[in-house]
């Protein structure tokens, strides 16, 4: 920034010497014009008896010298006081910049910067067309692509990481404490009984069952939890049991099989009938749906839960950072593709491009309308910043060139006039 201020300096530097070079040059013309009409004259007046020529180049020259000094003076007195003497309205626009200043930005803001004007000129401009365009061209999207890159890693950098944790900490546990899991998961419940699901769910369960009881390992594990079922202490019954579990085994395997080869089997509509119940209740049992907002509140403040809602960030950084890192970065490629595609679509979609232009027309209208009287402040500041030398003088660079054919036309039209004027006294 620094680098382009002083380039800026240099520029603006350069731009005043070439501008007061080009006024020098016309103000030494000027001049000579007014000395070749003082050397004509002196010429014209020592020969004025030898022939009546000379009476007309003597009348054009005195007019000329009046003409050009009286437009010297008109065209010195609007920036200094001539030869320094502070005659009455000399130095106009040193001794008016507080007023020019002021008129100068209401100028400006009243027939320059106003809603219509602007409005037109962003219509006629077609803002969103060069946008696509700009956008469209590969080299500017890799440009926009690099530019984004650069701006996300620099961020990652500075990043309070602890301070993203506890956010996203934050935001996910309000987030998931606004989920109606009662009424989520009886959806969910009604929805699988509607096509089938559970069933789908349950043969499986058939399945595994039917396999371990098959397996005699496990018989005793079945026996022993007969006996905890019905709290049995005797030695003597305890091996009567034992002994009949095989067969309950075996009964409680063909129940299974019966069950899961059996589509219309009676426990089936049971537990369809078990599960819509509690659907039901799910979505419309206040006790059920409090038992369950209690348990999600809970578990959102386990610390396991806690501890991986904060992780989430510490992977998202991770997996940005290996990416930005790489030599081409898969976030660089999404991004330029997107602009190309904005580019793309702003370019053959004629209603996108006018919906954009017509909101970039209001946005402009609007600020302007929401900024009006601060335009004209601000010129009006900024010109308060010069001196009265400096405004004098960057004024007369801009325009002083120019008023210096005031001063040749002054020269040659008050020489004309002169001659005229002449020529209807001889005439007389």
């Amino acid at each position: 920034m620094n680098h382009d201020s002083k380039v800026v300096r240099q520029l603006d530097a350069a731009e005043d010497t070439y501008k007061r070079s080009r006024l020098r040059t016309m103000q030494r013309v000027a001049l000579g014009l007014l000395l070749v009409a003082a050397v004509l004259f002196a010429i014209a007046h020592s020969q004025r008896g030898g022939h009546p020529a000379w009476g007309y180049l003597e009348a054009f020259a005195e007019a000329a010298m009046i003409g050009a000094v009286a437009d010297w003076f008109a065209v010195v007195a609007l920036f200094r006081h001539p030869l320094g003497i502070p005659l009455w309205h000399t130095a106009i626009i040193p001794n008016s910049k507080a007023t020019i200043g002021a008129n100068l930005g209401s100028f400006v803001e009243n027939h320059f910067v106003t809603e219509e004007g602007v409005a037109e000129r962003v219509r006629q401009a077609d803002i969103a067309g060069r946008a696509g365009e700009w956008l469209r061209d590969p080299a500017n999207a890799w440009q926009v692509s690099q530019a984004l890159t650069g701006v996300l890693a620099r961020a990652l950098d500075k990043v309070d990481d602890e301070q993203m944790r506890a956010r996203i900490r934050d935001f996910a546990g309000t987030e998931l404490g606004k989920l109606d899991l009662s009424g989520l998961a009886g959806g969910y419940l009604d929805t699988m009984i509607g096509k089938g699901g559970t069933q789908a769910l349950f043969d499986p369960l058939l399945e595994k069952l039917i396999t371990w009881l098959g397996d005699e390992n496990n018989h005793e594990t079945v026996g022993e939890f007969m006996l905890r079922c019905f709290t049995i202490e005797n030695p003597m019954i305890k091996q009567m049991v034992l002994g009949y579990a095989p067969k309950v085994i075996g009964s409680l395997r063909d129940q299974a099989i019966d069950v899961r080869m059996n589509r219309e089997h009676p426990l089936r509509g049971k537990i369809d009938a078990w599960l819509g119940e509690s659907a039901a209740k799910l979505k419309a049992n206040p006790e059920w749906q409090e038992s369950v907002a209690r348990y999600q509140a809970d578990a959102l403040q386990g610390e396991e839960l806690q501890a991986m809602l904060g992780g989430i960030w510490d992977a998202v950084r991770q997996r940005l950072q290996a990416d930005l890192q790489g030599s081409d970065p898969a976030i660089a490629a999404t991004v330029r593709q997107l602009v190309q595609e904005c580019g793309l679509m702003l370019e053959s979609d004629p209603g996108m491009r006018n919906w954009l232009n017509a909101a970039i027309e209001a946005g402009s209208a609007a600020l302007v309308r929401r900024y009006r009287g601060e335009v004209g402040s601000f010129i009006e500041q900024q010109l308060a910043k010069w001196s009265k030398e400096e405004m004098s003088t960057r004024i007369e660079l801009a325009i002083g060139r120019d008023l210096q054919f005031i001063r040749i036309n002054g020269t040659l039209v008050g020489g004309l006039a002169g001659v005229l004027i002449h020529a209807v006294v001889m005439a007389a």
